[in-house]
């Protein structure tokens, strides 16, 4: 079996969440425009892997499943304009 999301989505999205965590909801409408936003993906499958990942991790944030959103950073991304 393979992966359900490549490595490159879930950082990204875990990158966005530690720096716009306070813009992004849970809201999957919303935080697709936000990633379209705030990335330079080109790509609108991944534009919507992102924003939907992103918004798995807000569900998590809401349900005090993820406590600390620093550590979700893992570095730098050419992602970000």
């Amino acid at each position: 079996m393979g992966k359900i999301r490549s490595d490159k989505i879930k950082r990204t999205a875990k990158e966005l969440v530690a720096k716009y965590h306070q813009h992004l909801s849970t809201d999957f409408d919303k935080n697709k425009i936000l990633v379209a936003k705030l990335t330079n993906v080109q790509s609108k499958r991944m534009r919507n892997r992102i924003a939907g990942y992103v918004t798995r991790i807000m569900v998590q944030i809401k349900d005090g499943k993820v406590q600390v959103i620093e550590k979700l950073s893992v570095g730098s991304s050419s992602h970000f304009q």
